[in-house]
């Protein structure tokens, strides 16, 4: 501990005052509420009804200056005259009168305004300022210390006042007040948007405050109370409103020197470090916020408490993917929570032991709450939550799974969970995703962003559920062919979650569609670039995408290795399995011959997929059967595989599938015909659909795919002796490879 906080705790201490000394902002507070006051009366008096406009500009002001810490003369000054809070002229001229006489006519004025005679005026019923009320409170509690003050003590107080204002008016007089006091009708009248507004407003609410740190103002332990429950919910549901870690340090320095032994501002600085990835300033920050909680305060035999900490150092280790570390922690919260007879905290440490788990159901059924319990709803929701998670990896029946997640739709409608309701219809669109029905997820994801914007779900609109939400919107504008409307929400997704853990989604979206258009484009280096930031964030996805790139370069062996050894892991999930058996297929594919362990190899991903209600990876299989079906000659085999895919490749593919089946359907129709005349008229029958898949390779910059059927129809055309048809084709060709170069091993592929 420092010196400061072993000085606060011993109670004989004679220079530590039990009470909380007046500063000069607050006694400026009192004077600004006095002449409301007398303006209010006087115009009472006079018979004119004080302006609505002014009345609510400095109710809402002064609720600021009462909750938020002290601020200097001139930041005061500047907001009495900003347009947001502009008050009564001739109210702020009476002010500016009153606080010039306690400069200029000495102490005498200052005991003038102390009586505690003046303070009760104040709360006269019919002046309109209750003395139960917060305002009222707050004028009793000032005026009862001035009232107990010494005379040396209202001497110091009364210096204070004379400096703070005498820096204030020398501010003033340096510095213009153009942004605050000099506002035009344009500028009062447009306001941009209601998100720019609420940064405004907090902006406003805790940094234009302490622009200029007063060494006479500090922090009461109410406003450091209030100021930190803000941010700890800001940083919880909408980090954007949140301060940003420069400033919030800055603020919880000026809050513990004020307060040593303010605990909850270290956690604050435990937060804050961790949205930063600082492991060492977060384990830090929790240690120092342990040593100062009253908890610690407590004699030996008092234990109640402590797991709760225990709780949080397991959370920060499993932030950091410390997961031995965060097991041990787990284990002592576990330990004591049975020790003091504290359930919900015991459910709450196995909802966490099963989440690092989360490979195994075998922990999930000790963190099964009590549904009797009313506290522990919220902790039923998310094992609900959890088993669907597990269940739809593991390959569950979906429509149970969906029956799950109903009951727990029931339980967060009920209790008005609304963190929990957004997290629901977040897991609906990941299993909608799962399943290959991606317009449902696409509909989902819409669905919830709507809702955030409305007022029920108050101010938890950047919480994970939109995070994830909005990087599936974007992959999926992204596979529709939709670049510019994916890049607005990567964008959007970038300034609204700028840092992990939520960065982590729309990172990870990020770099999958870069890959993509890298493989479409033929830029490889650039490709593997991006693979290599893909594997920092999710490991097997980097190694899925780093394999596809190969397979697109024709670096087979390199891709075979790379797959084979993502078969061998023991965590690779169902969806994975199914898609490195597919590239691999696609490896082992080739123009001249078919390999035997094409078809088991497709065999297997179509089992798997089959089981695990994969209906689009299964659709998928079907395309690359077809495939192979086409090389090996048996063209009604191939027609009839494409037949029972070709609906949900349509219904939910994006535009590169959907084309890439066009030109698949169009090869084995044509091939499927008795003789040359009927495969000529299926040719001229398919040319439109030819021609919608060019138009989709060109959309996507697919520029190898747009020659391959250029390729094939004048190759074919060639075939049935038509050279009119086969030149214009030939031409086309040849005018698009001059205009996009590509090499030629890279025509024809069948990836």
């Amino acid at each position: 501990m420092h010196f400061e906080e072993l000085e606060a705790l011993d109670p004989r201490n004679p220079t530590l005052t039990r009470i909380e000394m007046p500063t000069p902002h607050k006694v400026s507070v009192l004077i600004l509420v006095k002449q409301y006051i007398k303006a209010k009366k006087a115009a009472t008096d006079s018979g004119i009804l004080y302006p609505t406009q002014y009345r609510r500009n400095f109710c809402m002001l002064l609720l600021k200056l009462i909750q938020y810490p002290d601020m200097t003369y001139n930041d005061l000054y500047q907001l009495l005259c900003s347009p947001k809070f502009k008050i009564d002229p001739l109210h702020l001229e009476r002010f500016e009168k009153v606080m010039g006489d306690l400069f200029s006519l000495g102490i005498e004025t200052l005991f003038d305004f102390a009586e505690m005679d003046n303070i009760e005026n104040m709360l006269a019923e019919q002046l309109g300022v209750s003395q139960f009320s917060l305002v009222g409170l707050y004028i009793r509690r000032v005026g009862v210390i001035l009232e107990r003050l010494s005379f040396p003590e209202m001497m110091a107080l009364h210096k204070n006042i004379c400096l703070y204002y005498e820096k204030g008016v020398r501010s003033l007089t340096i510095g213009p007040r153009k942004p605050h006091c000099v506002p035009s009708s344009s500028e009062a009248t447009t306001n941009i948007t209601d998100e720019d507004h609420t940064m405004e407003e907090s902006v406003l609410d805790t940094d234009t405050v302490h622009q200029d740190r007063n060494p006479h103002s500090k922090w009461s332990p109410k406003q450091a109370q209030l100021f930190v429950n803000q941010q700890c919910n800001l940083l919880e549901k909408n980090e954007l409103r949140a301060l940003s870690p420069i400033e919030m340090q800055t603020k919880l320095n000026e809050i513990i020197q004020d307060n040593p032994l303010n605990a909850k501002a270290y956690f604050l600085g435990y937060m804050n470090q961790l949205r930063l990835r600082d492991v060492f300033g977060a384990l830090d920050a929790l240690h120092r916020s342990f040593d100062r909680s009253p908890t610690h305060m407590m004699g030996q035999n008092d234990q109640k408490g402590f797991q709760y900490f225990s709780v949080n150092l397991a959370i920060l280790h499993a932030s950091f993917n410390h997961k031995k570390e965060a097991l041990n922690a787990l284990k002592e919260c576990m330990m004591l929570a049975q020790e003091c007879g504290d359930k919900r905290c015991l459910d709450l440490a196995n909802s966490w032991y099963c989440l690092l788990n989360s490979s195994r159901i075998g922990p999930f059924e000790k963190s099964l709450p009590d549904i009797q319990d009313p506290g522990l709803i919220q902790s039923l929701s998310l094992a609900i939550e959890f088993v669907v998670a597990f269940g739809a990896k593991c390959g569950f029946l979906p429509l149970d799974l969906f029956e799950l997640l109903l009951k727990s739709d029931e339980l967060n409608n009920k209790n008005t969970l609304l963190e929990h309701i957004s997290d629901s219809l977040a897991l609906r669109t990941t299993l909608w995703v799962l399943y290959g029905r991606y317009e449902m997820s696409a509909l989902y994801s819409q669905l919830l962003l709507n809702l955030k914007k409305t007022w029920v779900f108050g101010d938890v609109s950047n919480s994970e559920s939109v995070s994830k939400v909005l990087a599936n919107l974007s992959l999926w504008f992204n596979t529709q062919g939709e670049h510019q409307l994916s890049a607005v929400l990567q964008h959007h997704a970038r300034t609204r979650f700028p840092r992990y853990p939520f960065a982590a989604d729309w990172m990870t979206s990020e770099c999958h569609i870069a890959i993509q258009q890298c493989i479409y484009r033929a830029r490889w280096q650039e490709a593997l670039r991006w693979c290599c930031q893909l594997y920092l964030l999710d490991k097997h996805d980097g190694n899925i995408q780093r394999a596809a790139v190969y397979i697109a370069k024709s670096y087979n062996n390199a891709a075979r290795r790379i797959l084979q050894n993502l078969l061998q892991e023991n965590d690779l999930d169902t969806l994975r399995q199914v898609r490195v058996l597919m590239l691999l297929a696609y490896n082992s594919l080739s123009d001249k011959s078919i390999s035997s362990e094409t078809i088991d190899l497709l065999m297997q991903a179509s089992v798997i997929a089959e089981g695990a209600y994969l209906q689009y990876e299964h659709a998928m299989i079907d395309i690359i059967l077809a495939q192979v079906l086409l090389q090996m000659g048996l063209h009604q085999k191939a027609l009839q595989a494409l037949r029972n895919s070709i609906d949900t490749i349509y219904a939910n593919g994006g535009i590169y599938d959907r084309a890439k089946t066009d030109f698949i359907f169009t090869r084995c129709l044509v091939a499927a015909g008795r003789d040359r005349e009927q495969q000529h008229k299926r040719l001229l029958k398919s040319l439109p659909v030819l021609e919608r898949a060019i138009e989709a390779f060109r959309k996507l910059e697919a520029h190898a795919k747009v020659l391959d059927v250029f390729a094939y129809i004048s190759k074919t055309f060639n075939a049935f002796g038509f050279v009119a048809e086969r030149n214009k084709y030939a031409c086309k060709f040849k005018q698009y490879y001059t205009d996009n170069p590509v090499p030629r091993e890279y025509l024809g592929m069948a990836y």
